[in-house]
């Protein structure tokens, strides 16, 4: 009796379930033939789209949302939902950059008198991993880099880093990057910094162009060889683009930038560290001009100045306030050994001018490198 009952059961409910599933399917089969009426009908192709991601078929509502900007380009519920879709569907991808190069500087320690110019090497390799976590993007970026410079070994550096974190559609076009960060120096064989630190970027395209903003907080721990102690920086850094100045191919980038350092004491002022020790508040801009002057030619110029304002007072009374200005000019042979293999040549003059005695420096830079992206 027990068994006739269940099998009565069973049946019942394979009765019912099977309208029901023929059910849902024909709600997704209505909602098309109401498209099909009227393709460029905004509204039937927006409950197609919500419908058909309600039952996991994205692709089915990327196409619905691309027959509403095709007919409605401004229509924002069909740019967020677009912009949603495909970062579902984006396919995971790794990224590579590797760039060694040797290096020629007239006053590699900065002095303001008797500064030796040295030759010596560098290289780096940077990593950026970006993965789908639903509806939303994870990204996980990493960087390894090295100077060695030939007869003064306290020079020679090496930096170590990494960050992860989510990326958020916040507008259709603009996004928010937010991620945890942990990095970690050597100078002179010895441990000269750890630091953790944390950063938000908003990035978008914005008429054509990359623009990006990034908000970032840490605390750094400098090593016991060095006259630096600890304590918290923050930055906020822009970066805008604008292509098509004076030619069809050519792009100004503009790079302002905000930093307030409150680290403790002071070390060797290092040409590849943005963040010196010391307790100060900065101001700075970078202006890069690029063109294509041939189709593996390009030829770049830059200048990059920064005020600096100390909280320390010198023996005179007066607060340290420096100014640094570096322009350079640069030309890139592309695609020169192989496949998205690049040599770059580039010459930097940099020059400090400081109200403490011996903070003033100049200095003439020459780099050549071969940059490989893959």
């Amino acid at each position: 009796m027990r068994r006739i009952r269940c099998a009565a059961i069973l049946l019942a409910a394979i009765t019912v379930a099977v309208p029901l599933g023929a059910a849902r399917a024909d709600e997704l089969s209505d909602a098309f033939v109401e498209v099909i009426k009227n393709p460029t009908d905004t509204g039937a192709n927006l409950r197609y789209a919500k419908l058909a991601e309600a039952k996991g078929k994205p692709r089915l509502a990327l196409a619905a949302y691309e027959r509403v900007l095709l007919n409605d380009p401004a229509n924002e519920e069909a740019r967020a939902g677009l912009q949603h879709i495909r970062r579902e569907l984006q396919p995971s991808s790794t990224q590579f950059r590797v760039e060694v190069g040797t290096s020629w500087d007239s006053n590699p320690q900065n002095l303001s008198s008797g500064g030796k110019n040295e030759p010596g090497i560098f290289a780096s390799i940077a990593v950026r991993d970006e993965r789908s976590a639903g509806s939303y993007g994870w990204r996980t970026t990493g960087i390894f880099s090295g100077d060695v410079v030939k007869d003064t070994s306290d020079l020679n550096y090496g930096y170590v880093g990494a960050g992860t974190g989510p990326v958020i559609d916040l507008t259709p076009g603009l996004s928010v990057y937010t991620a945890v960060g942990l990095g970690a120096a050597q100078l002179d064989q010895k441990l000269y910094y750890r630091e953790a630190n944390l950063a938000a970027t908003f990035e978008g395209l914005f008429g054509g162009a990359y623009e990006s903003v990034r908000l970032r907080a840490g605390v750094r721990h400098y090593g016991p060889y060095f006259t630096a102690d600890k304590g918290y920086f923050a930055d906020a850094i822009a970066k805008f683009s604008v292509p098509h100045v004076l030619g069809d191919n050519d792009l100004v980038v503009i790079s302002p930038w905000l930093r307030w350092s409150g680290i403790n004491g002071a070390a060797t002022t290092l040409n590849f560290d943005e963040i010196q020790p010391g307790r100060y508040r900065e101001i700075g801009a970078g202006l890069d001009y690029y063109a294509i002057v041939a189709s593996d030619i390009v030829l770049g110029t830059g200048l990059k100045a920064r005020e600096r304002y100390y909280s320390s007072a010198l023996s005179s009374g007066s607060k340290r306030q420096d100014s640094y200005i570096a322009p350079d000019v640069s030309v890139t042979f592309k695609d020169v050994l192989m496949f998205q293999s690049d040599i770059k040549l580039q010459y930097t003059y940099r020059y400090n001018r400081s109200n403490e005695d011996f903070g003033e420096y100049h200095d003439h830079a020459l780099d050549l490198s071969v940059i490989y992206q893959f």
